[in-house]
């Protein structure tokens, strides 16, 4: 009887915490950018942007979810991110001491599933 009212309990909440999450999933692409620091040469700056895209490239689906952004009301799907394209650009920094200074520019598209919340 005890194994009969655990049994039904369990198979109870583990159906209230499924229920919410039916539904289909969408695929949604998107944008983000990431900046590394500033340096004294568009030499240094692009070779640390080539890093910067080569550890992007390399990332696991959960690692990419962790470093883009992506609406948190959504129920997302961490393991459905991938990598579509990235790029980097430099921009050019005025210092506050009127050097010139470089910064790397990641952009990153991609896309993952996700489903609206009830």
């Amino acid at each position: 009887m005890i194994k009969t009212i655990s049994l039904a309990s369990v198979l109870l909440f583990s159906s209230l915490a499924t229920a919410g999450l039916s539904g289909p999933y969408s695929k949604v692409m998107s944008n983000s950018t990431m900046t590394g620091d500033l340096y004294a040469t568009k030499d240094a700056a692009l070779q640390v942007g080539r890093d910067m895209i080569m550890d992007v490239n390399n990332m696991s689906s959960v690692e990419l979810s962790h470093n883009v952004s992506w609406k948190s009301n959504d129920q997302v799907d961490i393991n459905s991110f991938e990598l579509l394209n990235s790029q980097v650009q430099l921009e050019e920094i005025i210092t506050s001491q009127g050097a010139i200074a470089y910064q790397p520019v990641i952009s990153v598209s991609y896309e993952y599933r996700a489903r609206e919340r009830d």
